[in-house]
């Protein structure tokens, strides 16, 4: 969906996202320079959860200041990596030093001092047994190696993923259901809910692209 977010842009602006992140998976913290190999991936994860909460800190805010920019768009991103550390990983949990709801409330505070943009959070679900098929499906593509997810763990994941979402400040946010929708109506679905929260810079350039 990304990918089609993008295309889209590119479609009514003349112009892609300027960057488009979806490397905050652990351990899939890759594409500066390049995606993490299968060994690299071991190595990621041998790390202790100590280890691990400081590599991922650092990666999480490297990407904040990208937000500087007029265009930007984020998969997961510090939401997703609240859940999974404290799911999975061992580290950012409650009372901790690193408690990842501070950091997330941190990570927040310093988005909305460095972008005057709305930032959209377009929160995608879909039920157990979909997501259990899709994972099927996608168990062999290299984006999907070395997940912790199991399909038992998805209604907890999913209450998360809405209690994150709820709990964030940093601006609109876009709920769709992937269920029984195509990736082309869903990404239908999101262009109508995106058009109250497109600035005057947005349409500027639509109009302009559109001349």
């Amino acid at each position: 969906m990304s990918h089609k977010i993008d295309d889209w842009k590119k479609s009514v602006t003349g112009e892609p996202f300027a960057l488009l992140h979806d490397h905050s998976k652990l351990p899939h913290t890759s594409g500066h320079p390049d995606d993490t190999t299968l060994e690299e991936q071991q190595q990621i994860l041998g790390l202790t959860p100590k280890l691990k909460e400081m590599y991922h800190r650092y990666h999480i805010y490297y990407h904040v200041h990208h937000y500087r920019g007029a265009d930007d768009l984020s998969v997961g991103f510090h939401i997703e990596e609240a859940i999974y550390a404290r799911m999975y990983y061992g580290y950012g949990l409650a009372g901790s030093q690193y408690d990842r709801d501070v950091i997330t409330e941190q990570i927040e505070t310093r988005l909305k001092q460095i972008s005057e943009d709305p930032i959209i959070i377009v929160h995608m679900t879909a039920t157990p047994d979909v997501l259990a098929r899709r994972m099927t499906e996608l168990k062999d593509s290299p984006e999907h190696t070395n997940s912790p997810v199991k399909e038992s763990d998805f209604p907890a994941i999913l209450e998360r993923f809405k209690e994150g979402v709820a709990r964030s400040t940093i601006g609109p946010k876009i709920h769709v259901d992937t269920s029984t929708a195509s990736p082309d109506d869903t990404l239908a679905e999101i262009v109508e809910a995106l058009q109250p929260h497109l600035t005057d810079f947005d349409r500027e350039r639509i109009e302009a692209h559109n001349s």
